[in-house]
């Protein structure tokens, strides 16, 4: 009996928690990048192009951050249900996702990215390159 249940957790995880999720860059992103496309959710993959190149970055890890502390003052007195559903990782909007990712160019150039969202909302960060610049990131 308990393999059943422990199947439906499984099979009810890797529904909910791996959909993958395609975002464009935003026009009001760094001015000397043209394009960009940030996929997560297996494969996770960052492309970006400038005026001079094409980077890319694949197989860097999402990480989900929760503030439990913070949750646990504000809901496991006031509001026990609500807390309930948090704890039992059925509510998902207390969510915060980052990544960091190094995007690589065909000539070995390099940016070091990282981004930051909250559950629901669209990623955006920054990415500094080997000499320093830095290009803000602002997904749709």
């Amino acid at each position: 009996m308990l393999r059943y249940w422990l199947s439906i957790t499984g099979i009810a995880m890797l529904i909910g928690g791996c959909a993958p999720h395609l975002h464009s860059l935003k026009p009001g992103s760094s001015s000397s990048l043209l394009a960009g496309e940030f996929h997560h959710g297996r494969p996770n993959r960052l492309v970006l192009q400038t005026t001079e190149r094409r980077y890319v970055a694949e197989g860097f890890s999402v990480n989900r951050h929760m503030n439990w502390s913070e949750l646990r003052k504000t809901y496991q007195g006031s509001n026990p249900k609500h807390w309930d559903r948090i704890f039992a990782g059925h509510d998902k909007d207390h969510e915060a996702h980052s990544a960091e990712a190094k995007a690589k160019a065909a000539d070995g150039a390099e940016l070091i990215c990282r981004l930051g969202w909250p559950s629901g909302m669209s990623p955006q960060g920054t990415c500094v390159d080997q000499a320093g610049r830095e290009l803000l990131l602002i997904f749709e």
